[in-house]
């Protein structure tokens, strides 16, 4: 039997846009307003939201997913490239310099500390262990600002991996990880490499917004009969939020409004909403009303 209670709807304390994805959202839409004699393109995915990208897309921008596709510039024809907020490699920006392009930069300055890090600890002589996806752009990054040093890498996705790492006593260990990776894990990655060796260098890298939102959808959780977490399926951080609410209620991952199902909400008492870093306001906003509208039809429908 339907309940003909309505539901709380409570959004996250913290979610949806974090300050280095508004950044580069905000140049990309500076870039397209303004007047120009050449093209504007972007290197990958501006942000990890499709429907954000396609409403850029749709406005002009050119999405490309290496330097490499970029067209030679005629005589006189100007044209601006856009790092996405992921970063990328030095030897990526000097062939955009090298091909004439303008180069807007909108790494995000989170992003810029792992990439320093990574290279000072190379620097020092350290063994440099990444935790990250070695396919995500950002680590791509990371690993283009290592170039030219003599340095022994590995990335690894978490703590479960150091095995694989075959440590001695007497390897001089550095940490970094990918922001949008979980802070606990970070913590027994370190934890594990320090049962195997002598000196470990470890740095933070792990973003704050990150950090405040998967706490708070952990809080939401564990009240909520059901989570909506609202983002790309190819987003990092969207994906890790998806995870922490099925450790203690029903979730549902979507891309936006459409995919939601009224079924979802029968007899719920308590529903929560919450968005990756590249989920913006009005999205959460177009869900949120969409699920009122699920839950009055069910209503009609059961009265």
């Amino acid at each position: 039997m339907i309940s003909t209670e309505r539901p709380i709807i409570e959004i996250a304390r913290s979610a949806g846009w974090c300050f280095g994805v508004e950044r580069i959202v905000e140049m990309a839409e500076k870039l397209l307003n303004e007047t120009h004699d050449g093209p504007v393109y972007c290197l990958g995915e501006l942000i990890h939201n499709p429907q954000e990208v396609a409403r850029l897309r749709a406005k002009g921008m050119i999405f490309v997913k290496s330097h490499e596709e970029l067209p030679p510039l005629e005589p006189g024809q100007k044209g601006k490239v856009l790092i996405r907020a992921h970063g990328v490699a030095p030897a990526v920006k000097r062939a955009l310099h090298q091909k004439g392009y303008e180069i807007y930069d909108g790494t995000c300055p989170l992003v810029t500390i792992p990439q320093r890090f990574a290279r000072e600890l190379a620097e020092q002589g350290y063994r440099v262990v990444i935790m990250g996806h070695i396919e995500h752009p950002e680590i791509q990054g990371i690993l283009g600002h290592l170039e030219g040093l003599n340095a022994q890498v590995d990335v690894i996705t978490g703590p479960e991996e150091v095995e694989k790492l075959k440590l001695r006593a007497s390897d001089r260990v550095g940490l970094i990880s990918q922001t949008t990776h979980p802070y606990e894990r970070f913590a027994r990655l370190i934890g594990q490499v320090l049962e195997h060796c002598l000196e470990v260098r470890a740095y933070n890298t792990i973003c704050q917004a990150t950090f405040e939102r998967q706490e708070a959808i952990r809080e939401l959780a564990q009240r909520c009969d059901v989570v909506i977490v609202i983002g790309g399926r190819n987003s990092s951080n969207t994906c890790r939020l998806a995870e922490i609410a099925r450790e203690y209620t029903t979730c549902y991952h979507i891309e936006d409004a459409s995919e939601l199902k009224g079924e979802w909400f029968w007899g719920k008492k308590r529903i929560g909403i919450s968005a990756g870093a590249s989920t913006p306001a009005r999205a959460i906003a177009a869900v949120q009303s969409a699920i009122e509208q699920l839950i009055s039809k069910s209503s009609q429908a059961s009265g």
